[in-house]
């Protein structure tokens, strides 16, 4: 599938999400008031995993991990569009925000390799710029963001990386019983990522991923209710090399059937179909899945999201696959001082390696913020991804199966220097150990810098 078809599909979500806003007529200033059902679906991560969804993200820009903007998805969702750094959430007192950082650092293992390894100091600037606005019937955030990292050693015949992203997450109550939105998600990234499912664990140069969804809730009654949705996903690498067995778009159907059993409690029972099309490769396939479980809220604070059930993938060219599937994802919240996101997900994915037909993924991943006092906060990210590999018979030469661990760890502290203006510093570590030794890498990174705040 060609970049100009992703970028058109891409372009059809935004104009039909901006449609729904504009409809709305909501132009005034956030208010604090909002229905229940509206604020949920706002800030949702729980319903539309695909097999095969996102990047894996270590950060928004490459070279140091930036603050936390922008948007965030999980294996088990479409992005949703994440607190901006100061914590204040969809309903700031000031709908426009501007966040800016600069940071220099050193990086030991730019080119992410077992041997030959390219180390090399750097300078980072990026910037996020974050809009929402909303009232009762309608929620709106729309950001975006520019990185540029310099590497002063010439690594790879490459000096610099630049990063983009923009988002945009919608939430539209037509009527009291009828729910639409739609959310989007466009990066276009040099760093591996090992947030989302799907993508590389290691630098293969500059590549476009896309996450675009739109939902439909409507309740037939006072417990009961229905939720179809669909999602277009889409990789696309420059290197040719990694291209012909990377790129692709993958379409995933879904429907919830949800029953209000406690006023806390709501039961789930859903099935998705999902076509992954390959641009050259032949692991063209269509993927069944079978998922029962529940959304329960613990306390206000303490949110939990949990699917599971099996996947049934039968390939284009030959074979098919089976296996259990599980998410999860909890969010907890306390004020603006503390935050604590765990995703988690088991199941089939997409191979990043021409040699193997699929693997099984166990991806987990905790993301924290503290502030321990009115000048000082921290951050501490933490993934660890557990993939099997599966076989493929190509003619006469059958690739064996192979197991890989990788672990990735971020810690940045900040100190606010005044309202304005903060100082940071951060350390971020990497490691993959894998059967086939040439895939194997460790990485560390410092960094430290000032950032700004409109």
């Amino acid at each position: 599938m060609k970049i100009s078809l992703i970028k058109s599909l891409a372009l059809g979500f935004c104009l039909l999400a901006l449609a729904i806003a504009c409809a709305s007529g909501a132009e005034e200033e956030v208010t604090t008031t909002t229905t229940s059902s509206s604020s949920t679906e706002a800030t949702s991560t729980s319903s539309q995993p695909t097999g095969n969804a996102g990047p894996t993200g270590t950060g928004t820009f490459s070279g140091a991990p930036a603050p936390s903007g922008a948007v965030t998805g999980s294996a088990n969702t479409a992005p949703t569009v994440e607190r901006n750094p100061t914590g204040v959430g969809v309903f700031a007192p000031t709908p426009l925000k501007l966040y800016a950082t600069l940071s220099g650092g050193y990086d030991d293992n730019v080119n992410t390799v077992h041997t030959g390894k390219q180390s090399s100091a750097f300078t980072n600037g990026n910037a996020i710029l974050d809009y929402s606005f909303g009232d009762p019937r309608l929620q709106l955030v729309l950001n975006g963001g520019a990185g540029l990292t310099y590497y002063f050693s010439h690594v790879n015949n490459h000096d610099y990386d630049i990063d983009l992203k923009g988002a945009l997450g919608i939430t539209y109550k037509a009527s009291p019983r009828l729910t639409l939105g739609s959310t989007l998600l466009v990066d276009y990234l040099s760093e591996p990522s090992f947030e989302y499912a799907g993508g590389i664990n290691s630098r293969n140069g500059n590549y476009l991923f896309t996450t675009n969804k739109a939902f439909l809730q409507y309740a037939w009654s006072g417990r009961f209710a229905t939720k179809t949705s669909y999602t277009f996903e889409a990789f696309n690498y420059e290197e040719n090399t990694v291209g012909v067995f990377s790129n692709r778009v993958s379409n995933l159907f879904g429907n919830e059937f949800r029953f209000q059993w406690l006023p806390t409690t709501i039961l789930v029972a859903e099935y998705r179909y999902g076509i992954v099309s390959y641009e050259n490769s032949f692991l063209d396939s269509t993927t069944h899945y079978a998922l029962a479980g529940v959304d329960h809220t613990f306390n206000p604070r303490l949110v939990g999201t949990f699917r599971g059930g099996a996947q049934f993938r039968s390939f284009d060219n030959d074979g098919d696959r089976s296996g259990p599937y599980f998410e999860g994802n909890v969010n907890y919240a306390l004020g603006r001082r503390t935050s604590v996101s765990w995703i988690s997900r088991y199941g089939i994915e997409e191979p990043d390696t021409p040699g193997e037909q699929s693997r099984t993924t166990f991806r987990t991943g905790l993301q924290t913020k503290f502030n321990l006092t009115s000048r000082i906060s921290t951050g501490v990210d933490l993934y660890y991804v557990r993939d099997d590999y599966h076989s493929l018979t190509t003619g006469l030469i059958t690739n064996p199966p192979f197991a890989e661990n990788t672990f990735d760890a971020g810690l940045s502290v900040r100190y606010a220097i005044t309202g304005v203006f903060g100082a940071q510093i951060g350390y971020h570590y990497t490691d993959v150990s894998s059967d086939v030794t040439a895939r194997e890498y460790s990485r560390n990174r410092i960094f430290a810098g000032v950032n700004v705040t409109f």
